[in-house]
């Protein structure tokens, strides 16, 4: 059994990331595996404040927050799911901000499997073209190459992805982890 960390950076509930998300982890949990699926929008991480805080005292933000705690499931987990829709070709400032406050634990983000499922309302280039920031932070963990990546292009509409068998394929990649 793994312990997986579903991070949804989709501000929409009903975004279609965050479906995407949400079968992903029922196809987890069909296998017996542990998920947690964290929408970001829905806790308070403040920004980064590069005052190296950290950095001084044992690897621990000076920032009150929900960071602390995300960072904590962070490095349980076993698998990370890497979830955002693109807004001009990038990744969510929410996705952003996350990767930005592991830096407390940068030098020991360890070993995970890494997923990602990424929607656009453009083409899937747009998407390829977008993962920079998602790539970068994969290359600072442990020999944690990405074992697999789920692309929803051409849906802007929130919820359009339902009606797609993107929906379907994230199931079954939640079911091979």
């Amino acid at each position: 059994m793994k312990n997986a960390l579903i991070i949804s950076a989709s501000p929409r509930k009903r975004g279609n990331s965050q479906l995407l998300c949400e079968q992903f982890a029922e196809g987890a949990r069909a296998m017996g595996h542990e998920v947690n699926l964290v929408r970001l929008a829905e806790k308070k991480i403040g920004f980064c404040l590069a005052c190296d805080g950290c950095m001084k005292n044992g690897g621990t933000c000076v920032q009150k927050d929900d960071m602390a705690e995300m960072l904590a499931q962070f490095q349980k987990a076993d698998v990370l799911v890497l979830a955002t829709p693109v807004y001009f070709y990038g990744i969510t400032a929410q996705m952003k901000t996350f990767i930005d406050r592991t830096y407390p634990i940068w030098r020991n983000l360890g070993k995970k499997e890494v997923y990602y499922i990424v929607s656009a309302g453009l083409g899937e280039d747009i998407i390829e073209r977008s993962l920079g920031d998602l790539d970068g932070f994969v290359e600072h963990l442990e020999d944690s190459p990405v074992k697999g990546r789920l692309y929803a292009a051409n849906v802007m509409d929130a919820g359009k992805i339902a009606e797609t068998s993107v929906m379907e394929d994230a199931y079954r990649m939640g079911k091979e982890l």
